[in-house]
């Protein structure tokens, strides 16, 4: 094995090491079936002959939005029996509707789902690397997002597990890895994987920035790329601080059911009523709304009479204020 290969199973292994795994603990492999999902899997196989003592599965959901995912399905299916390596395969269903898109609809299913098949504390392994990074700061950027938005990914996340007694966590151990790197460790270990060819279709932003706009950022700066995962760790680090802030807040301004008290608002500035509103919407479960919905949300709330009963609404979602002027979150009726 190269030097490279060994360097980059070096890194695998110092981002697991991070999470503190006990035995038996579950840990997922989470195929899409490109060279990235493969290049984990490859190295998750390599770390499950030197620690038996954990729970190794992978998954691949197939939204069937491509008229050859079966046939891809069944490849990565193949492969995995070819290692003896426990997998699940299973069509998923996505919800479509025209308050969103297809591949948001396709996220948002696949991560409910994965969540649903692990165990309460599993740990889910992804694939993304640097230029996922970097073009997801370029996104955030390109939508005017705040800190949050522009800290792009976490290395390491968590939530709830499905039974809420465990935090299910969502590792990213090559998120500092690009993606030439990944191809070449895919290439020298003769890895299956597949090439969907909407990854070269430029009219998709994502694709756009990965194929055009990149290489000559990087062309005419090469420490391009560092400094934008620099600043997403600023972000990261900042947003964390705020959201530390924030929970003593929202604490006290929270009844039992999670309900949030309009009055003990209107003493705080705008920006602080903003943040607040954003950090109760989170914890609710609640999908972002745009600065627009959200400035209509803190007017409407925050600053009418006790006699209105004020009602805002974006995607799937809809904040209403109770007459004891308490604001709940609830579902829109499908459409």
């Amino acid at each position: 094995m190269s030097a490279e290969a060994n360097d980059l199973y070096r890194q695998f292994c110092a981002a697991l090491q991070e999470v503190e795994l006990h035995p038996q603990q579950q840990l997922i492999a989470c195929l899409g079936g490109g060279a990235d999902s493969q290049t984990i899997l490859d190295l998750l196989d390599r770390w499950r002959t030197e620690h038996p003592e954990f729970s190794y599965l992978a998954i691949h959901l197939d939204h069937q939005f491509h008229p050859s995912s079966g046939a891809w399905a069944q490849s990565l299916v193949e492969d995995c029996q070819r290692r003896n390596f426990p997998m699940y395969c299973e069509q998923l269903r996505v919800s479509q509707g025209s308050r969103i898109s297809k591949e948001a609809a396709g996220r948002d299913a696949r991560y409910q789902r994965l969540s649903e098949l692990a165990s309460d504390d599993a740990v889910f392994l992804l694939g993304q690397h640097r230029n996922d990074q970097i073009e997801t700061f370029l996104l955030q950027l390109k939508r005017g997002a705040g800190p949050k938005g522009l800290a792009a990914m976490a290395q390491l996340s968590s939530r709830p597990g499905t039974q809420q007694k465990a935090q299910q966590r969502w590792l990213r151990p090559l998120l500092g890895v690009s993606k030439a790197q990944i191809y070449a460790y895919a290439r020298q270990h003769q890895l299956h994987w597949i090439e969907d060819e909407t990854n070269f279709d430029t009219a998709i932003d994502r694709n756009y920035l990965r194929h055009e706009v990149v290489p000559k950022l990087e062309q005419r700066w090469p420490q391009f790329g560092d400094a934008v995962l620099r600043s997403a760790r600023l972000c990261a680090e900042q947003q964390q601080v705020l959201d530390e802030l924030l929970q003593d807040q929202l604490t006290a301004y929270m009844d039992v059911a999670g309900a949030l008290a309009v009055d003990p608002l209107q003493s705080h500035s705008a920006a602080s009523q903003r943040a607040l509103l954003r950090a109760w919407l989170e914890q609710q479960g609640a999908g972002m709304p745009s600065y627009a919905q959200l400035e209509q949300l803190r007017l409407q709330m925050i600053h009418t009479q006790n006699d209105k009963r004020p009602q805002v609404a974006w995607g799937d979602f809809i904040v209403k204020r109770t007459p004891s002027r308490h604001l709940v979150l609830e579902q829109r009726p499908a459409v």
